[in-house]
């Protein structure tokens, strides 16, 4: 929930109840703080992210109680979005990794990305930049990491590796490699250095029931991130 005409989610709750005498909703677990945020507004912009979907409506807010809010059912939706090729950006917050089975570095290899001995599985780790519910996007900046994860390779034992839950082993394939260039500035504004960028669509294989609840519940997180 936020304000009409506010860009971000700022408000996050659950959807407890429908009355059709008058016609209105309950949300429930709203915490103090975003009641409070609401304030005194009288109208609020309300989004149900759901798995597929995302619907948008204006309602008008008829009550207000502890933890809860008493809506009105709207008359039109503003939106009815398909998001099931949606991505999903990781933040700072929320950062998260694919282990490759296939791919095993060498720590002598001056191209590989560097590594202690003792954390050889961690040099199969790849950041992932953003995630759907049908695959993801991994980056790396190194350039031997486009040898071995090349379009087609297909890896039935990566795992995904996501903040505050266990690692989810998944079938994957590599859909395509981009190679980016990016302009980074150091710390005087006028100085700039390229980095080097490797990018790889990722597309999920035939995901287990227990893989799709860890995807969608990691996106959840993401979508809810910020709100209160």
């Amino acid at each position: 929930m936020r304000g009409p005409g506010t860009i971000s989610v700022t408000v996050k709750g659950r959807a407890a109840a429908v009355v059709f005498e008058p016609s209105s909703m309950r949300i429930s677990n709203v915490s103090e703080q975003g009641l409070a945020h609401l304030g005194s507004q009288a109208t609020i912009q309300v989004e149900f992210i759901m798995m597929a979907t995302k619907v948008m409506f204006i309602a008008r807010i008829l009550a207000r109680d502890q933890n809860s809010l008493t809506i009105s059912l709207p008359s039109a939706l503003v939106s009815v979005e398909r998001r099931k090729n949606a991505r999903f950006a990781c933040t700072n917050d929320l950062i998260a990794y694919i282990a490759f089975s296939k791919l095993n570095p060498s720590s002598e290899d001056p191209a590989a990305q560097p590594f202690y001995a003792h954390h050889q599985r961690l040099a199969s780790y790849l950041q992932i930049a953003d995630v759907s519910y049908g695959g993801l996007c991994a980056v790396s900046r190194f350039p031997s990491t486009s040898l071995t994860l090349k379009r087609g390779v297909i890896d039935d034992k990566t795992s995904l590796i996501f903040p505050f839950q266990e690692p989810q082993p998944i079938g994957i394939e590599i859909r395509w490699v981009k190679k980016i260039k990016e302009s980074v500035k150091s710390g005087d504004e006028r100085d700039s250095r390229q980095l080097r960028f490797f990018r790889f669509g990722i597309e999920f294989v035939a995901p287990s029931e227990q893989a799709r609840i860890t995807i969608r519940q990691f996106i959840q997180q993401i979508s809810q991130a910020g709100a209160i």
